[in-house]
């Protein structure tokens, strides 16, 4: 055990009930190997602490102009920053007293994370399997924290989960899911050329991690997740081809997860400018019965919007 190991969290989320069984508690990690365009938590893309300005607490005071000895706060009337400027020292920050400026992404060691959890421990064996959830970002990004905090939970009797892409090497996944009793695992699209338009990698090492571990690890509790976006991956050729595909590997649920409009707001506070898919809207209930069935064909069980 490393207890210097720290990792970068973004946020501890409580009493949650669409990630895994029953009453669970996320654990959000900063970084990601992936860039999809359709990103819902752009926050937890980079792998180091940034700067969120929420616009509607801000009372244009200007202390954060005053603050910046990089020259970086363009505009103390409504808190734009230049990100190109920012050396990320967080005066800015200290100075605002209304939180319009907050810090994303905090250093903590696997038993900090371990003693907020432990407090839920009623809670999780009240409930089916509750326990926690490690997301992201992706888990697997900073993988070497993500595997002591499995440890722990292991150890003091946690039901651990993860969601991921599977975007990483077999060695290390391998390593990160050896005390896990749930994998949430992302298939964005079985296409390989769509896939790295949207998402800007290959699916090659995400389809063979998962057959890999069905091989090795038989035991382990899979579900197969598909975030579905408009006009990308929610067809039903794509959909069809994914089902059996996942039931070629003997994995015998499939969640299916609407499109969610809300990351609008995500992006303007981090200086992202405008979210690509700001006009598309969540798939119809019409839609996503149709898709449902597909799945169901092929003899496999669906949750929608990762209902349990």
């Amino acid at each position: 055990m490393n207890k210097e190991l720290k990792g970068l969290v973004t946020n501890i989320q409580d009493f949650a009930v669409q990630d895994g069984s029953g009453l669970r508690l996320l654990v959000f990690l900063k970084g990601c190997g992936m860039r999809c365009k359709w990103c819902q938590n752009p926050e937890s893309l980079e792998a180091y602490p940034e700067i969120a300005f929420r616009s509607n607490l801000c009372v244009n005071c200007g202390r954060c102009k005053e603050s910046c000895s990089e020259g970086a706060i363009i505009s103390a009337e409504n808190g734009k920053i230049d990100r190109n400027k920012c050396n990320f020292c967080m005066e800015c920050i200290k100075v605002c007293s209304t939180t319009a400026l907050i810090k994303i992404g905090k250093w903590m060691t696997a038993e900090e994370v371990l003693k907020k959890v432990i407090d839920y421990s009623a809670f999780f064996n009240a409930s089916n399997n509750g326990g926690v959830t490690l997301s992201g970002g992706d888990p697997l990004y900073q993988w070497e924290f993500s595997t002591e905090l499995i440890r722990l939970f292991k150890e003091n009797r946690i039901h651990s989960a993860i969601e991921t892409s599977g975007y990483v090497s077999y060695n290390i996944f391998k390593k990160v899911i050896e005390h896990l009793d749930l994998l949430l695992y992302d298939i964005k699209h079985m296409n390989e050329e769509y896939h790295i338009i949207g998402t800007g990698v290959s699916n090659k090492v995400i389809l063979d991690n998962i057959k890999k571990i069905r091989k090795e690890k038989e035991e382990l509790e899979c579900v197969i997740r598909i975030p579905l976006i408009p006009g990308f991956n929610d067809g039903e050729e794509n959909i069809r081809k994914t089902a059996d595909y996942v039931n070629h590997l003997g994995i015998k649920q499939i969640d299916l997860l609407p499109f969610n409009e809300l990351p609008i707001v995500k992006y303007r506070e981090m200086g992202q400018g405008e979210w690509e898919y700001k006009h598309r809207s969540r798939q119809s209930d019409e839609q996503l019965n149709r898709l449902e069935k597909i799945v169901k064909s092929v003899g496999l069980n669906v949750t929608v919007g990762g209902l349990w």
